[in-house]
């Protein structure tokens, strides 16, 4: 493995992992407020273009940089980019009364993301 390459390649998946943070933020924030369709859509929006984001960035890391570190960081991103998506499938459905749990926020990978 190319350690100049892994090194790239954690970096990357931290910046997809604070795309989608940035996304549930969003979330968290129109969770307070009033449930109008205007904030409905802003958060679809929101999350969608994270998940689309993160995920350009994960297909792109090349296997020269895939060791044991990035592939367990990597499982702990895209964990973190499934619980977005069910999350952003309950607004969609208007069934915003699924909690936000912070416990499931960092992915039992002991912060490797």
């Amino acid at each position: 493995m190319n350690p100049k390459r892994t090194g790239e390649a954690l970096r990357d998946l931290q910046l997809a992992r604070s795309k989608l943070r940035k996304a549930r933020d969003v979330m968290r924030q129109a969770r307070g407020g009033a449930r109008s369709d205007r904030m409905r859509a802003i958060v679809l929006e929101a999350g969608w273009s994270a998940l689309r984001e993160a995920h350009a960035i994960l297909a792109a890391i090349p296997l020269e940089a895939a060791d044991e570190d990035v592939m367990t960081r990597q499982l702990a991103v895209e964990r973190y980019a499934t619980s977005l998506l069910v999350r952003l499938r309950r607004v969609l459905r208007n069934d915003w009364k699924g909690g936000d749990d912070e416990s499931d926020d960092e992915d039992g990978d002991d912060g490797a993301a």
